[in-house]
């Protein structure tokens, strides 16, 4: 009976030191096969050029504060043709425009972003071609220069991203598993993503590394608000495999189906964090209005 107690003891804390994942793991949880394709560490021949090459400018103040509000990921069309709207102009070339979008809203000037698609032959292929979206070839992977910035500053820009809908990671030379050039790798988790990124956007949402070691991160540790923003924005691509995810306005009114999830005969109001609120039950049926709140029947 001892050995069995021990046998026991044992088996329960390896999972809490490992991925354990039962038969009824829900779709909120990662599974093995979620975190299958994590990345190892890739060669980042690109990111040292362009870190050798870049101009600092003196923005760390910048992030001072962790303040970030997320913006609404307008709907995107998969095709090569360009497609005219009244969006802001790309940062750089390789980032969809919901990730520009947010960049933006986190404080991120064009100087910081280092590599968005990249295609060196020695890499893991995390920074390879994602698609192409509204006529923009993309990757859903940045690499963000932290030149200038202090430990602290880096910790507010990290919950930025998450708060605007990033998995991000401060890659440290030495620390979390990380070798090599130290930069911000960040993940937008509303875009269709290769497998591997997918795994990271998972792996983040366990609060680990996003490489193979799949180890717990220790550099920060995000609010529970920012977490839900990154976890309600996977939810809307399905979990990085559509582009279909467009967002509701945050207070606004929405039909379930229209850009929320839940019944087509009740209104709710979107949180922007994750599931919306229900408003009214709408007895006659749930009307969606253009360029105004949706309402009952």
């Amino acid at each position: 009976m001892r050995i069995i107690r021990i046998q026991l003891l044992l088996a329960l804390t390896l999972c809490a030191h490992t991925a354990c994942t039962a038969e009824s793991t829900s779709d909120d949880e990662a599974t093995a096969a979620d975190l299958a394709d994590l990345p190892g560490i890739d060669d980042h021949t690109e990111l040292v050029a362009a870190l050798a090459a870049e101009v600092p400018e003196d923005d760390a103040a910048t992030f001072d504060t962790a303040d970030a509000v997320p913006t609404v990921d307008e709907p995107l069309e998969d095709s090569d043709a360009p497609v005219i709207d009244a969006a802001l102009p790309l940062l750089k070339f390789g980032l969809a425009p919901r990730a520009s979008n947010a960049l933006r809203a986190a404080g991120i000037e064009s100087w910081r972003i280092m590599q968005t698609i990249g295609n060196a032959s020695a890499s893991a292929g995390t920074h390879l071609q994602d698609g192409t979206v509204n006529g923009h070839p993309y990757c859903a992977a940045t690499d963000i220069s932290v030149s200038g910035m202090s430990s602290t500053q880096i910790a507010n820009l990290l919950e930025r991203l998450a708060k605007v809908g990033f998995a991000a990671w401060y890659r440290h030379n030495g620390f979390d598993h990380w070798v090599g050039v130290n930069h911000i790798h960040a993940v937008y988790a509303n875009l269709k993503m290769k497998s591997s990124l997918r795994s990271q956007v998972w792996s983040w949402l366990e609060n680990r590394n996003g490489l193979l070691s799949n180890a717990i991160y220790a550099f920060h540790h995000w609010t529970a608000a920012a977490r839900a923003v990154v976890k309600g924005k996977f939810a809307q691509s399905a979990h990085g495999t559509t582009n279909g995810g467009s967002t509701c306005f945050v207070g606004g009114l929405y039909c379930g189906g229209d850009k929320v999830s839940g019944s087509s005969s009740t209104l709710y109001r979107c949180t922007g964090t994750g599931d919306p609120t229900v408003v009214r039950h709408c007895a006659n049926g749930c009307r969606v209005n253009s360029g105004t709140d949706d309402s009952c029947r």
